[in-house]
């Protein structure tokens, strides 16, 4: 039996358990399988997921004290923990809140384009919930369009899956040897894709986020010098520190957001500096569409 396979079993194991029906599988990767489940007695929808055997113990039990550490109307709210055991292996299984309008990631492959307006206010609202994260010392590390899941109104974002969370005031379990840091390349800072832990810190998560909403707006990569780039030589240039591409450059000048590029400068000094000074310079461009 493979994996996934493994992975089903243990998902109609929980559902059995706790007496909810399994409606299917969401989506995984390298970590997690996650199934859309109903609760019997009430019909609620939740996100229930079971990461996989072989995983850190101490990454897991990162990724598990930080979701409940944080309280945000846009991060996923980790509703409980548990184990099963299946032919003799422990499965952790993770029971969030279930959001039916599915990732901003699906939105941008397949939904109409973002308008300015919609950009601005998503990009509140994340920039808020980074800032609570940061205010616990922890960086997501694994800010991502697929990472984002959007609430009925379809323009309310909740950041979810912290499978790849720093908490800074402990000891980093990344390997100092590794070239690449944890990650996913394409969203991923300098510091991240060159593996320099000192630098990591909240601004690591601001350059993931500026990259995802130059996405959601412009359909490009701050650092993509044209059409044609290939995202390997998008990620070469974003690890090399190379220039931001013109034709964003240009964007962010036609639509009036500056702020983008600050957000995506190559090194974390040239970012904005704290949290509250990203909200409020992003707060002045909001206002403008009132």
């Amino acid at each position: 039996m493979g994996d996934d396979e493994q992975l089903d079993k243990v998902a109609e194991q929980a559902c059995r358990k706790r007496g909810f029906r399994l409606e299917g599988f969401v989506g995984g990767g390298a970590f997690k399988r996650t199934y859309r489940v109903t609760e019997k007695s009430t019909d609620s929808a939740f996100a229930l997921k079971i990461l996989k055997s072989g995983m850190s113990l101490e990454r897991t039990s990162r990724e598990v004290s930080a979701m409940k550490k944080c309280c945000h109307p846009n991060i996923a709210r980790l509703l409980s923990v548990d184990t099963n055991t299946l032919n003799g292996i422990d499965y952790l299984v993770i029971l969030e809140e279930f959001y039916q309008e599915g990732t901003l990631g699906n939105r941008i492959l397949n939904g109409p384009v973002f308008t300015r307006k919609e950009v601005l206010g998503i990009g509140v609202m994340l920039i808020d919930a980074i800032k609570h994260i940061s205010g616990h010392s922890l960086v997501h590390r694994d800010i991502k369009p697929d990472n984002i899941l959007l609430k009925t109104d379809k323009t309310s974002p909740v950041i979810s899956d912290f499978g790849l969370v720093r908490d800074l005031t402990e000891t980093s379990i990344t390997q100092s040897w590794l070239i690449r840091g944890p990650g996913t390349p394409y969203y991923a800072s300098p510091e991240q894709l060159n593996n320099e832990k000192s630098l990591i810190d909240w601004r690591t998560d601001q350059f993931a986020l500026g990259v995802v909403l130059t996405e959601a707006l412009f359909r490009i990569h701050p650092f993509s010098s044209s059409t044609t780039d290939t995202p390997m030589q998008i990620v070469e240039r974003v690890a090399t520190r190379g220039e931001q591409g013109s034709l964003f450059l240009q964007e962010t000048i036609d639509r009036n957001l500056p702020v983008l590029a600050k957000m995506t400068r190559p090194w974390p000094i040239q970012r904005y500096r704290t949290p509250s000074a990203l909200l409020e310079a992003w707060n002045g461009y909001s206002k403008e569409d009132t």
